[in-house]
């Protein structure tokens, strides 16, 4: 995984914020990717998340995260700007029915919201429980015990979708929309 970003805690300048979009542009090109798959290229919307981020300001995970957010949550906004009634109607017509859907994503979207983000964290971006815990403000403990009990909350959801896997978690991964991965 990439280095701490506690080393940003008290503000960033110019070069450093060079020296954290070079540790952390995988992750975030990343997320955004998986975030808004097929929306925008991800390399477009991580170039945005990081010439959001504030120089002077304190600058953690969770601001890291909160910029993708933004970031994603604006191409989807540009993105329905541009679709006409007739493009949304037609797109109406082509959504995807549960039973149409691979068994794996249907049990992913039917987790709480709580469960499928910590899931999606852990291997979707490839965040460990420490940098998990730094983006929901909360402790590695908390993080492990929530990731544990989501994992065996999506395990029951592919059971009763008749799927029985011995490692939810190596499925989880490999049904994550898009080719880039963060890489250490």
């Amino acid at each position: 995984m990439c280095g701490s970003l506690d080393d940003y805690g008290g503000g960033v300048d110019g070069d450093v914020l060079k020296d954290l979009r070079r540790r952390y542009w995988s992750l975030v090109l990343t997320a955004c990717e998986w975030r808004a798959f097929e929306v925008e290229p991800p390399e477009d919307m991580a170039g945005r998340v990081f010439a959001t981020l504030n120089p002077g300001k304190v600058i953690d995970l969770r601001v890291l995260f909160r910029a993708v957010d933004s970031v994603v949550s604006q191409a989807y906004r540009t993105s329905a700007s541009h679709r006409s009634s007739l493009d949304v109607l037609r797109g109406m017509a082509s959504v995807q029915r549960d039973a149409d859907r691979p068994a794996a994503l249907v049990a992913l979207s039917a987790l709480r919201d709580r469960d499928r983000r910590i899931v999606q964290h852990a291997y979707w971006d490839d965040l460990d429980p420490a940098e998990i815990a730094t983006v929901l403000r909360t402790d590695v403990d908390t993080v492990q015990r929530r990731l544990d009990q989501a994992i065996g909350r999506y395990a029951a959801h592919l059971a009763r979708r008749g799927v029985q896997v011995d490692d939810p978690t190596s499925l989880l991964s490999a049904i994550k929309p898009g080719t880039h991965h963060r890489r250490p």
